[in-house]
């Protein structure tokens, strides 16, 4: 009696939880502790799938998972905090290096002071500009507490040019990491579940063996140059888009509220490390 042939998709979940896995061991992350994470995603898409009204035994059905395990997630939604301090971060620091009232002469993000004087709007405007449920006061200590934002000695706050880079091993980190990775992971699995005829989002890869170390340091520059470049110009005319779309229109109900995202990589592999690609 012949076998079934194994699901394609079996054999490429190994090779998409290689690197997560790298990661759990690197952080000292139990099985135990990645099942019940599992669980969790299970049951997210299960009713993103099927609506809130989801039945426990469809789920379980659906998934796999005990009917027990079922309702005690549903009924322990854990809180998460780390992302939206990523986000709220990172569209400030948008702000800041892309808004015209905040740059200088030279087209980079300007010294702020506190609150708007002779030079023009401050940080507490910044924020406030960002439309933000949060205090100036307090982005502003989470930004000088994580080194991104320095305090010179006239009492202005200056944008460190690594802003965007949290600090190793930090709660940022993991946050910026997750949020990276799982919009990827989103883009390419809608592809993946697509239709005939369905629209597919732009997920390409360039990649190339045989490379001498300077060859790819060489298209290393390269490709940061670029994406730094890109990703510069469509956050700035994102910023300018947002603030149309924020003004009032009566042509126009209900309020926008889509969603866009854009990212790059760039993975140099120099001869001698060690790699998953055979």
């Amino acid at each position: 009696m012949s076998e079934l042939p194994l699901d394609p998709f079996s054999a490429a979940l190994a090779d998409l939880l290689a690197p997560l896995t790298r990661a759990m061991i690197a952080r000292g992350m139990t099985f135990a502790a990645a099942q019940e994470a599992m669980k969790r995603a299970l049951l997210q898409a299960a009713i993103e799938s099927e609506g809130d009204g989801v039945s426990d035994s469809r789920i379980s059905v659906m998934t796999g998972l005990h009917r027990k395990d079922v309702k005690r997630l549903r009924a322990d939604a854990l809180p998460d905090h780390s992302r939206k301090t990523v986000n709220r971060a990172a569209l400030v620091i948008g702000f800041w290096r892309t808004a015209p009232d905040f740059l200088d002469d030279a087209g980079g993000p300007r010294d702020l002071p506190r609150e708007t004087d002779a030079d023009g709007p401050g940080f507490n405007d910044l924020v406030r500009l960002a439309r933000l449920d949060v205090a100036p006061g307090t982005m502003l200590a989470t930004f000088l507490d994580q080194g991104s934002v320095t305090e010179t000695e006239d009492g202005r706050y200056r944008l460190r040019a690594d802003a965007l880079i949290p600090a190793a091993n930090s709660e940022e980190l993991i946050a910026a990491y997750r949020a990276t990775l799982s919009t990827h992971m989103q883009a390419a699995t809608q592809n993946l579940l697509a239709g005939a005829g369905d629209l597919r989002n732009f997920d390409r890869v360039v990649r190339y063996s045989h490379l001498s170390d300077p060859a790819i340091a060489e298209l290393s520059r390269m490709a940061r140059d670029g994406a730094q470049k890109l990703l510069q110009e469509i956050n700035a005319r994102a910023r300018e888009l947002q603030d149309r779309d924020a003004k009032p229109d009566p042509a126009r109900s209900p309020a926008p509220s889509g969603r866009f995202a854009v990212g790059a990589y760039v993975l140099p592999t120099p001869g001698g490390t060690s790699t998953d690609e055979p």
